[in-house]
């Protein structure tokens, strides 16, 4: 009778631990990171979000700790909290730490100051190389109104190729010049109604390189459209 009794309990504590133990692991986090941009204008902010592994582990905001390495260079603004939002104090280099209070678990990440630039200048300069940019496109499409088609196959090819390499250039540029402004944006160097501007001028360059290009290859009745 006794020992059915200890088998009983013995079998009780085992269950008791198989249901308490997973759910006692899944509270413990092991691994966390830093998400968000790297880069901040003098004067902007920038917000940087803490990733915490297992996904479904939660910490407390107040046990999530947030440092700058050289807070005269970005100023953490929220200290505490799963994410932050860290403002450029002055031109320079910082490494933020995230930390879960009372645990080792911490990540790092550098985040370089910039100075603030001119926007009204680089709006400009942008302006003229877009309005250069165009005069390119209808020179080629002139060109291409001109040109006498080859006689054979690969000398038609060529002509293409060459013409396509041309408007491609053109291309890179204007897709170049939009991530540049999209990064103003998202580092906060210019506001969201500067960047608007900015992005519907380029789109306009690009519509029309677009029309550029669908004039080409109906030029050679497109004979190389892919």
């Amino acid at each position: 009778m006794m020992k059915r009794k200890l088998f009983t309990g013995i079998t009780t504590l085992a269950i008791f631990a198989t249901m308490i133990l997973p759910a006692s692991a899944a509270t413990s986090a092991d691994k966390i990171a830093i998400e968000g941009k790297k880069t901040v204008t003098v004067g902007k902010t920038i917000e940087l979000d803490s990733e915490i592994y297992p996904d479904k582990v939660e910490v407390k905001d107040s046990d999530i700790i947030w440092t700058s390495s050289k807070p005269s260079v970005a100023k953490i603004l929220r200290k505490y909290d799963d994410d932050t939002q860290l403002k450029g104090v002055k031109a320079g280099t910082t490494t933020i730490t995230v930390r879960i209070k009372g645990t080792d678990i911490k990540a790092t990440q550098k985040v370089t100051v910039k100075k603030a630039t001119s926007t009204t200048s680089s709006t400009s300069t942008d302006k003229t190389k877009l309005t250069k940019y165009k005069k390119k496109a209808k020179n080629i499409k002139t060109e291409i109104k001109k040109v006498t088609l080859a006689s054979t196959f690969e000398g038609r090819r060529t002509q293409y190729n060459d013409f396509e390499k041309r408007l491609d250039s053109i291309g890179n540029k204007l897709d170049s010049m939009e991530d540049k402004w999209e990064d103003k944006y998202d580092s906060g160097e210019i506001s969201r109604t500067t960047y608007r501007s900015m992005e519907k001028e380029i789109e306009k360059v690009e519509d029309y390189l677009e029309t550029v290009e669908n004039y080409l290859e109906k030029k050679y009745n497109y004979e190389f459209d892919d």
